[in-house]
């Protein structure tokens, strides 16, 4: 696959993953990473090593109950297998300690949104502190996350529990193109928001 036809696989994948968000009523506003106003927010920079930036591709504001007003980012996956998923895991699971480290007030949940399950012998280890230091003490993350080469050292400047809390605040959410399509209507999904604004809770 061309590498323009992989940017608009991906657009697609994240154009799509916006659309279910929104269509499970729980999400009051989101943007991509190609938003003229919003995309900023999904914009940051590894603070070691080369220092080049990284993006997460949709990013918005959670709605009732227990998340209500919460902001979420997310990477989207339109893969039709498992692919090299993993490898870009454990890259998105190094992308969400440093977010929550710091820049912790633009993310209080990282989601994973893929139409193909991946890793499936450790499936269940996925969201656990113990993937996120994986993933941060793989190679090519120790330097440009801790600023050293040194595995041990990098290991020994982990912070456990924010580990722990970034593994609490991982979602990993798998589609399918019915899926998509079984989900409140655009029409229904607007009387919903009707009456939320009627209550004053948006």
């Amino acid at each position: 696959m061309s590498g323009e036809a992989m940017h608009q696989k991906g657009a697609d994948g994240t154009r799509r993953a916006k659309l279910w968000l929104d269509a499970t009523t729980r999400v009051s506003a989101s943007w991509t990473n190609e938003d003229a106003v919003h995309a900023a927010r999904l914009e940051f920079t590894w603070p070691h090593g080369e220092k080049r930036p990284f993006s997460f591709d949709v990013g918005g504001i959670l709605s009732g109950d227990e998340f209500h007003g919460q902001f979420f980012v997310a990477e989207c996956k339109k893969y039709a297998g498992a692919s090299d998923q993993g490898v870009h895991f454990d890259d998105w699971v190094a992308k969400c300690y440093l977010t929550r480290r710091d820049n912790h007030r633009l993310a209080d949940h990282f989601m994973w949104i893929t139409w193909h399950p991946f890793r499936s012998s450790t499936w269940t280890d996925l969201c656990t502190p113990e993937s996120v230091i994986k993933g941060l003490l793989l190679e090519r993350n120790i330097d440009r996350v801790f600023g050293t080469t040194d595995r041990a050292e990098a290991d020994a400047m982990i912070d456990r529990d924010l580990a722990r809390d970034v593994a609490d605040r991982m979602w990993v959410i798998v589609l399918s193109d019915k899926q998509e399509r079984l989900v409140i209507s655009p029409r229904n999904r607007a009387l919903v928001f009707a009456q939320q604004l009627e209550r004053g809770e948006l």
